[in-house]
């Protein structure tokens, strides 16, 4: 396995559609890829709910929308870094991601939803009586920057960066 540092590097080198791929390939090793399957809502639904909040304090003004490459890279980074296993399937994910591929890979959910179904215990979705979402963040000391980022890539993907 290469180094945490050589892992970050990797995982930024990655191109957008290999990022997007290498996310899916590391929630369906954690067994979440079924219940991402599952979920009832969609980026659509999440960006209405988070338009209603204050994110004035998680995004810096002007900055552009996180592309899903970017969004998929942030959350690969935080994974590698939480401990020597889930940096282990990150680092596979990323040769899987990087290899030639001899068959269409397709990944049919999107890059929100595949974040915030890593980041379960960070993230909540809910949907009250009247059937309107809600997203709840968990927010810990921000002394984890690679935590910092996916939020903020996050966010910004949910906002289109405003």
């Amino acid at each position: 396995m290469p180094s945490q540092g050589q892992l970050e590097l990797d995982v930024r080198a990655l191109s957008e559609e290999s990022a997007v791929r290498a996310l899916a390939v590391v929630v369906e090793e954690r067994g979440l890829l079924a219940e991402a399957s599952r979920c009832p809502w969609d980026g659509a639904e999440l960006s209405r709910a988070v338009s209603a909040g204050d994110l004035a304090a998680y995004l810096p003004p002007g900055r552009p929308e996180a592309t899903d490459g970017e969004l998929a890279r942030a959350a690969l980074e935080y994974a590698a870094s939480l401990d020597e296993d889930m940096a282990s399937t990150v680092a596979e994910a990323v040769e899987y991601a990087r290899s030639p591929m001899e068959r269409v890979d397709p990944v049919s959910l999107s890059v929100t939803v595949l974040v915030v179904v890593l980041l379960q215990t960070e993230v909540a979705v809910k949907r009250d009586t009247r059937g309107r979402w809600s997203f709840t963040l968990h927010k810990r000391a921000m002394r984890d920057a690679a935590l910092g980022r996916v939020f903020t890539a996050l966010l910004s993907r949910l906002t289109g960066g405003k």
